[in-house]
């Protein structure tokens, strides 16, 4: 099976094979256009109609992946660790996660990587997805279930989601996804792209901290959220994932522990090489305990969505320490002040009132301001 995925026009209407015929389809049509909704379109055919194949130039994208290979040579002779910064950040939840970041040689070859098989081929998302995506977060994945009135929903993740993919299972997927798929039907064009998608791999999976990580798992995600996305559509059931984190909710009582099994099913099918991660997995009404099922955004009982009150009870005392501590001559790391300012950034996107009030109220409360406070720690 391939799957062709295009963006969804302004006005979404289906795209049929009468376009085609009628040559109202484009290479265009196959790219990524800044210009449209960030919504796409999925289709599986069990193969391509040579009106669409004589669309793209598959030798070109070859020569292309031949080229990067040769420019970047002295990067796969290095070892890959030695490319690599590494370090950890706390996780929300407990414990540490570790982020790989790229030197900047790296960084750049994987960049132009990426921008090469996003904009020149048009390999793009499945709807359902909504992490690292331009005009996308996680306000946008909420929302989905927001605007279907749900009132019951279903969290769970995968285990081991970026160090468990393999470059074998990302070929694989890619194999299926229009027009890579047509690069790995030839023998050449298949080690070329093999070649140039290993420099984004360290220790035989994806690294936390580039560029690649994040596209290449939307992309090699296609056919799994097209499956599902279909599947429990047909249940009535809303499904989005925002990278390794799974949420299906409904309006009515579902049988959870099904569309569980639903899942594992469809990542067995793909022979994907990560699993369920049962201790995460949750089921439960929107007005109990499992409200607070989004990264700390919640749906509330009047189906708005709101930062979760410990996450506000949090983020209030942060911000009052910050300001006590700076006031006293106690600076803070410039990686703590990152982390403060951004929750500010993210819940304001959230909630605008209730968080520009807090922050009014702490700088009358301590004669303050507090986003001049934050310049300071930038501007050293």
């Amino acid at each position: 099976m391939i799957y062709i995925t295009t963006l969804q026009h302004r006005k979404p209407r289906q795209i049929t094979w009468e376009d085609v015929i009628a040559d109202k389809l484009t290479l265009n049509d196959f790219t990524l256009d800044n210009s449209n909704s960030s919504g796409t379109i999925t289709r599986k055919y069990e193969s391509i109609e040579k009106t669409i194949l004589d669309k793209i130039n598959v030798n070109e994208m070859i020569k292309w992946l031949s080229l990067f290979n040769q420019e970047n040579e002295e990067l796969f002779k290095v070892d890959r660790n030695k490319l690599y910064y590494s370090f950890k950040i706390p996780k929300s939840s407990g414990g540490f996660r570790q982020i790989d970041a790229p030197n900047d040689n790296l960084q750049n070859a994987l960049r132009k990587l990426v921008n090469f098989l996003s904009e020149d081929c048009g390999v793009l998302y499945h709807t359902s997805a909504f992490a690292y995506i331009k005009k996308r977060s996680i306000v946008d994945c909420v929302a989905k279930h927001q605007k279907a009135d749900s009132n019951w929903f279903l969290k769970t993740d995968f285990s081991g989601f970026f160090p468990s993919t393999t470059l074998d299972f990302v070929m694989n997927m890619f194999s299926m996804i229009f027009p890579l798929s047509e690069i790995c039907k030839i023998k050449e064009g298949e080690a070329e792209l093999r070649k140039a998608l290993s420099l984004a791999f360290k220790n035989g999976g994806l690294p936390q901290g580039t560029c690649a990580s994040p596209f290449i798992t939307n992309a090699m995600m296609i056919p799994i959220d097209h499956i599902l996305f279909n599947k429990l559509t047909e249940r009535k059931l809303v499904y989005t994932r925002y990278a390794d984190d799974i949420y299906v909710s409904g309006e009515e009582c579902f049988p959870w522990k099904d569309t569980v099994k639903l899942i594992e099913q469809t990542l067995k099918e793909f022979n994907a090489p990560f699993i369920i991660k049962n201790e995460k997995t949750h089921f439960g009404k929107k007005a109990g305990r499992s409200a607070n099922w989004m990264l700390g955004l919640i749906l509330n009982k009047d189906n708005a969505i709101t930062v979760s009150a410990k996450k506000k009870n949090y983020f209030k005392a942060a911000l009052c320490s910050f300001i006590l501590d700076t006031l006293h001559n106690k600076p803070w790391s410039i990686d703590d002040v990152m982390t403060l300012r951004g929750q500010l950034s993210y819940y304001t996107m959230v909630e605008p009132d209730y968080f520009n009030k807090i922050i009014t109220q702490q700088n009358k409360k301590w004669n303050v301001n507090v986003k001049d406070m934050f310049k300071r720690y930038y501007n050293g």
